[in-house]
C-alpha cells in the first residue's frame, strides 16, 4: 500500500539505528501511523538534510503493509517554528498525551481538526488554558472516554450545585461522602455545571477542569507516566530557584 501527500504532524520519533529513526505521525485521514524514516538523520545524496519538524503540518507519503511503514516523503507545508517556554511544555505534553492514547490507524477526522487548530495557537503563541482543557475533553469524546458531566450516574438525577461530586471514570459523578467541604477528588456541583456548559471561566470551573481532566487521563493512561509533565515540573523548580 502507498499513501501520498497525507497530511500530517509528528507526535513522537526516536533514533533508529544509524541513519533512521522511527517516527508516529498523526494524520488527517490515518490517524496515528508509525514509520520507519531511513535516512533521515543524515544528509541524502544531495547534501540536503531530510528533516521531520514537530507542531508543524507536513504532507506525509509512506508505503507497506504491515503495522510499520517506510516514510518515503516528509514535505513542510508551513515554516517551522520551535516553540519556547510556556507553548514548548504545552506541546510536548500534547504531543505525548496523543501518542499514549490513540490507537494505531483509528481515524478521528474532527479531532485532527482540534488538533490542528491547537498547533496554530501554540505556534502564534497565545495559547489559553481554556483551550488545552477543552482539547483534552475533546479527546476523551472522540475515544469513547466523554465526561457525563450534567447529571448522577446512579439516579439519573440533575446536579446540584451545592453538592461535591466524585467522578468515577467509566461510570459517572457520585455524590461525595463528605459533604460539609471539598476533599481530595471531589469537586463542587455548581464548577461541574459550568463545566459541562463550556463556561470555565465562571467560579472556580477552571480549575476544577484541570483537577478533574488530569484525575480521569491518568485513569486511561493506565499507570504510565507523562515524561513532558516532569519536565514542566523540573522547570518550575529551577525558576523558582533562580
Amino acid at each position: 500500500m502507498r499513501i501520498e501527500a497525507e497530511q500530517g504532524f509528528l507526535l513522537h520519533s526516536t533514533p533508529y539505528r544509524d541513519t533512521s529513526l522511527l517516527v508516529d505521525l498523526y494524520t488527517a485521514n490515518h490517524g496515528r501511523v508509525r514509520c520507519v524514516a531511513k535516512g533521515f538523520r543524515k544528509p541524502n545524496k544531495q547534501g540536503i538534510n531530510r528533516s521531520i519538524f514537530p507542531y508543524t503540518e507536513h504532507h506525509f507519503s509512506w508505503q507497506g503493509r504491515g503495522e510499520l511503514k517506510t516514510l518515503t516523503k516528509a514535505e513542510v507545508l508551513q515554516a517551522p517554528v520551535f516553540l519556547k517556554q510556556e507553548c514548548l511544555f504545552t506541546g510536548l505534553y500534547i504531543n505525548e498525551l496523543f501518542y499514549r492514547l490513540l490507537q494505531e490507524q483509528d481515524i478521528h477526522q474532527y479531532l485532527y481538526q482540534q488538533y490542528h487548530q491547537f498547533m496554530a495557537t501554540l505556534r502564534a503563541d497565545k495559547p489559553s488554558e481554556i483551550q488545552l482543557r477543552q482539547l483534552e475533553i475533546t479527546l476523551l469524546e472522540e475515544l469513547g472516554y466523554g465526561l457525563v458531566l450534567d447529571c448522577e450516574a446512579q439516579t439519573g438525577a440533575p446536579l446540584d450545585p451545592t453538592k461535591y461530586y466524585q467522578y468515577i471514570p467509566e461510570q459517572g459523578l457520585l455524590q461525595s461522602i463528605n459533604q460539609r467541604h471539598a476533599s481530595p477528588g471531589s469537586y463542587p456541583g455548581d464548577d461541574l455545571v459550568n463545566i459541562a456548559c463550556g463556561e470555565f471561566s465562571r467560579g472556580t470551573a477552571q480549575r476544577t477542569a484541570k483537577q478533574l481532566l488530569r484525575s480521569v487521563i491518568d485513569f486511561y493512561l493506565g499507570g504510565r507516566q507523562l515524561h513532558s509533565r516532569e519536565l514542566y515540573r523540573q522547570h518550575l523548580l529551577s525558576q523558582s530557584l533562580v
